[in-house]
């Protein structure tokens, strides 16, 4: 992360130096991403430059921290209090699409986020990241828990890190599948995020139980043509 006195630098430098920084570290990756041309660019030296970051890896954590902030501040966490257990998962599933209509869309971010890989997520430099979703899925869990819609078998931290795997594996995927995501992909991409996540948080019993006969028509749907032939 940045050292404090960046954080000392004019509202508008900051943001001026984490924009150009978004489109190149989006366009090239961090490996192929020129630090000499994204100072260039914000009119910044190579010596400032130092006296505010460490490497190319502490502007990319704090372009994507940066980022998360603002799509925050774009939403707001669903009122849970006072809530009824039926209107529980369709207001989960409200906010989570609400992230949707936060992402700018070419959505630099997206392609950005894709270098968040697996050692990225267990560095410190990223830890402050990783800390804010952990305290989203926390909001959401425990009202959830309360209503007795979401699983309490599990110890929270377990909860979470299931949240946490869920998102880098679906994500993973889905950056290997969309290049350039549309605002149609990142919809899409969205409702499968939450539909997984209540799967995985579910309280047994708190849902009625869909016909076995839906379930086996839905998972036919779902083989490949080669077995569905075969059936």
């Amino acid at each position: 992360m940045p050292r404090a006195r960046f954080y000392h630098l004019a509202p508008q430098a900051r943001s001026r130096l984490l924009r150009i920084a978004t489109k190149h570290f989006a366009a090239r990756g961090i490996e192929g991403v020129s630090l000499n041309e994204i100072l260039a660019e914000a009119g910044i030296s190579k010596g400032a430059y130092y006296y505010y970051f460490d490497d190319k890896e502490d502007l990319l954590a704090t372009v994507v921290e940066d980022t998360i902030e603002t799509m925050l501040r774009r939403i707001s966490m669903p009122a849970f209090d006072g809530l009824s257990r039926e209107d529980f998962w369709p207001t989960v599933e409200r906010f989570v699409a609400s992230w949707t209509a936060a992402v700018d869309m070419p959505a630099d971010l997206l392609t950005v986020a894709a270098q968040f890989t697996s050692a990225r997520r267990t560095s410190e430099r990223f830890a402050p990241i990783l800390a804010k979703a952990q305290g989203i899925y926390r909001a959401v869990i425990e009202p959830g828990q309360r209503l007795g819609c979401v699983r309490n078998d599990l110890p929270m931290d377990l909860l979470v890190q299931l949240l946490e795997a869920n998102d880098a594996v679906l994500d993973r995927i889905f950056f290997s599948l969309h290049a350039k995501a549309t605002r149609r992909d990142v919809e899409q991409h969205t409702r499968l995020v939450f539909d997984t996540f209540r799967r995985l948080l579910v309280a047994e019993g708190s849902e009625p139980r869909r016909a076995t006969g839906g379930r086996q028509a839905r998972a036919g749907a779902l083989a490949p043509p080669a077995q569905r032939r075969g059936r």
